[in-house]
């Protein structure tokens, strides 16, 4: 799938201008048709398409009633039909039961056929219908219980809202304080509280350190931890890459007879005189390679530790069900990783600029509106408050110290520093090496 090469503009503050709906006509009802790519884009661009179909016809429909008044068609009735078409008479009741019956039964045999076609064509609408029409009846039964409420009961409820978020906003404040640290504590000790089976693997040697996050799909947080090391580990299983049983062995009559044309798993030209040939170098096909497998998730910090291995925390389970691809040569892998990193600092400072071209386009339009970047499911892209502060508030050239402005907006632009805002991501609530506790002492 392409991606499109003119996108639409969009506005943070409407929900339902996503990432895909920026995408062309043709790519939507392409990831539509293949929801198993996208599954939540594919729902979500079904949904929009629907709502977007049905305001459309009650628009029409309205402006059809006030233009012209509707045109009322005759149409022949069922004893007229019975008689024009199957040579019937007034006088003959069975055989007009039997034809009004015959009609019925092929109507809905029509409809049924029509409807299993519909679903099989495009199972993501009717998805997307029923996910509507829940939200919708949902909606309608809280909007009738708030209106059949007295004046008494509002009150309440709106008190009991506003002391709920206040409580939720405390518990937040606590669980954030709880891993509000860097580089400090003994990895054995803390591990010992939480997972004693595992503590004493944890020694200088290793120089392992355990780092905790804020996760789960429920609020109150969950505490996340995660046991790194920072010393070298030997894979034996990198030393022998492939499955050797299964290597294809090529011929000496392809290799040297027919000449191999430019395509599909050829990596590299030769140059033999004036002709060019391409080159099929071995292994480049990496299907069946060993990837690495880790089994180290994020775990949670809660008595579910203790229970049987079906009862897992489901970020858990995907966590340490990563497989990667791991490179059996060193200097591979440290190119792989400087490539990951500089990937990474691309996509941060791409979402950074525009969150701030957002933030000029609307500025006049949300003066009293804070907005907010949402983070990603594995590290926030939120930068300090300080400076989107600063980005907020545009440069005022009508006023008398327009130039300190400017210079503020140069020196937040300055400020920006991937490689600080990883160090101070990376080190956010992680315990210190035992062998850094040791040299301390």
């Amino acid at each position: 799938m392409t991606k499109s090469h003119h996108p639409l503009q969009v506005h943070r503050k409407q929900v339902w201008e996503s990432l895909f709906l920026r995408k062309s006509r043709h790519e939507r009802r392409d990831i539509v048709q293949r929801p198993w790519e996208y599954p939540m884009a594919a729902q979500n661009l079904a949904a929009i398409l629907i709502q977007k179909r049905v305001r459309g016809a009650i628009a029409r429909t309205a402006l059809q009633k006030e233009i012209k008044p509707v045109k009322r068609v005759l149409r022949m009735s069922l004893m007229h039909r019975f008689i024009a078409h199957h040579n019937g008479t007034f006088e003959d009741r069975d055989g007009f039961r039997r034809f009004c019956a015959t009609r019925l039964q092929a109507w809905y045999r029509m409809r049924k056929l029509a409807w299993a076609y519909g679903l099989q064509r495009y199972p993501m609408y009717h998805i997307a219908a029923m996910q509507i029409q829940y939200k919708w009846r949902m909606y309608y039964q809280k909007a009738m219980a708030v209106y059949e409420m007295t004046p008494r009961d509002r009150a309440a409820m709106r008190v009991q809202s506003f002391w709920r978020g206040y409580t939720n906003k405390r518990i937040y404040r606590y669980y954030r304080d709880l891993v509000n640290f860097r580089n400090a504590g003994d990895p054995m000790l803390m591990l010992k509280a939480i997972n004693p089976a595992e503590a004493h693997l944890l020694d200088a040697a290793t120089s392992a350190q355990v780092r905790f996050r804020l996760g789960g799909s429920a609020f109150p947080p969950t505490i996340y931890y995660k046991i790194f090391t920072r010393g070298a580990v030997c894979d034996m299983n990198a030393f022998s890459p492939k499955d050797y049983t299964t290597a294809h062995q090529v011929g000496p009559r392809n290799i040297n007879v027919r000449p191999t044309a430019p395509g599909v798993g050829v990596t590299r030209i030769i140059r033999v005189g004036n002709a060019f040939y391409g080159a099929n170098q071995c292994g480049s096909d990496t299907r069946g390679w060993y990837r690495r497998w880790d089994n180290n998730g994020w775990r949670p910090v809660t008595c579910k530790v203790l229970a049987p291995t079906s009862d897992l925390d489901p970020v858990t389970i995907v966590t340490a069900s990563k497989r990667k691809a791991h490179h059996h040569l060193r200097v591979v892998r440290q190119q792989q990783l400087l490539q990951q990193r500089k990937e990474k600092k691309r996509q941060w400072m791409k979402q950074l600029y525009l969150y701030v071209v957002d933030t000029v386009t609307e500025a006049p339009h949300m003066t009293n509106h804070r907005q907010q970047v949402h983070p990603t499911a594995t590290e926030p892209m939120a930068a300090p408050e300080d400076d989107l502060d600063a980005c907020r508030n545009q440069v005022d050239f009508d006023a008398d110290d327009w130039e300190a402005q400017a210079n503020d907006m140069c020196d937040w632009a300055s400020g920006l520093n991937f490689d600080h805002y990883l160090v101070n991501w990376t080190t956010l609530g992680t315990t210190s090496t035992a062998k850094d506790e040791l040299l301390s002492l």
